[in-house]
């Protein structure tokens, strides 16, 4: 499994609020994950990733939705068996 598809399938061990902190849901459908930097420790590998993504910003009758770019720089710890989203 690559790195994008273990972070989708843990994106509720990371903290929601932290995704769109001005508002809106956030949107994984065009999840990119960018590596800056991966370090190999005993059994797990530690990578210092940025996530980018989309936030739905929600309309009303005056104002329209629409979607911002946002971005979040986090550490994740993998092992064959665990995904740990590190502070």
């Amino acid at each position: 499994m690559e790195l994008k598809e273990k972070v989708i399938a843990n994106i509720d061990k990371f903290k929601m609020a932290e995704f769109c902190p001005n508002g809106g849901r956030p949107k994984f459908d065009n999840l990119q994950v960018l590596i800056f930097k991966e370090e190999k420790k005993e059994e797990a590998t530690i990578f210092d990733i940025g996530l980018v993504y989309e936030c739905e910003i929600a309309g009303c009758c005056f104002i329209p939705g629409g979607d911002n770019h946002a971005q979040i720089q986090t550490k994740v710890k993998i092992t064959e068996t665990s995904f740990e989203v590190m502070t």
